[in-house]
C-alpha cells in the first residue's frame, strides 16, 4: 500500500506571532527575533508532523496505486478535494467525474467513497497511477485550536531555553511531555498513518 504525498507549495506562515512567542519566553530585546521566528515555523512543522495535521491552508496531492489507497486522505482538515485523477488502461491521464464518488471532508481522517451505485475505473499498472488534489489546514491562525497554539509555544520554550541537546547530562532535544499531551488530542489516527511519506517543493 503506498502512502505518499506532495505538497508543492508549503505554507510558511506561522501559527504564532512572534509577540506571542516572545511573551511566553519573557524576552523583551530584539536580537533574537529572527531566530525565535525560525523556532516558530520548526515547532509549527513538529506539530503538523506529529498529528498528521496541516495548521494553515495548504494544497495537497496525494498519490495511491490502488483505488483503496485512495479511501483515506492523509491530512486533516480538509476544506475542499478539488479533483481525483488518474492514467486510464491506455496509459492517458483522466479527471474522474466527480458524480462517480463521495467526499466525505467533515470526518477525520477523511475518506473517498463511491457514491451509490458507482464504480472506480480500472487504472494504468505503473506506479501510483491515481492522485487527489485538496486542500487542508485551517482558514486563519486565529482558527487554529488553542491547544496546538500552546503547545508551539512550548516548543519554541525548549528550543530557545535549550539550545545543545544536552545540558549536564540531560536529554533536552525531545518534545516536552506536556507538548506532546496537547498535540495527541488532534492526532488524525488510521492505519498506516504514522507512516506517511511526503515531500515539500520550495518555490
Amino acid at each position: 500500500m503506498a502512502r505518499f504525498a506532495y505538497i508543492p507549495t508549503p505554507n510558511t506562515s506561522s501559527i504564532v506571532t512572534l509577540a506571542e512567542c516572545k511573551s511566553h519566553l519573557r524576552v523583551d530585546y530584539d536580537n533574537d527575533d529572527v531566530y525565535i521566528a525560525n523556532l516558530a515555523l520548526a515547532a509549527k512543522e513538529t506539530i503538523e508532523q506529529h498529528t498528521n495535521r496541516k495548521l494553515l491552508s495548504t494544497d495537497v496531492k496525494q498519490y495511491c496505486d490502488t483505488w483503496q489507497d485512495a479511501f483515506m486522505l492523509y491530512f486533516a482538515p480538509i476544506s475542499i478535494v478539488s479533483r481525483i485523477e488518474y492514467y486510464n488502461t491506455n496509459n492517458v491521464s483522466t479527471t474522474l467525474d466527480a458524480s462517480i464518488y463521495d467526499a466525505n471532508i467533515f470526518s477525520t481522517p477523511s475518506t473517498i467513497t463511491l457514491s451509490p451505485s458507482q464504480g472506480f475505473p480500472a487504472v494504468a499498472d505503473r506506479a501510483q497511477p491515481i492522485w487527489i488534489t485538496y486542500n487542508a489546514g485551517y482558514d486563519s491562525a486565529s482558527a487554529v485550536p488553542m491547544a496546538l497554539k500552546q503547545a508551539c509555544l512550548i516548543l519554541v520554550s525548549q528550543w530557545y531555553e535549550n539550545r545543545t541537546p544536552y545540558v549536564q547530562g540531560r536529554i533536552v532535544s525531545e518534545v516536552p511531555m506536556t507538548a506532546k499531551y496537547l498535540m495527541e488530542t488532534y492526532k488524525v489516527h488510521g492505519l498506516g498513518m504514522d507512516n506517511v511519506n511526503y515531500y515539500i517543493t520550495n518555490v
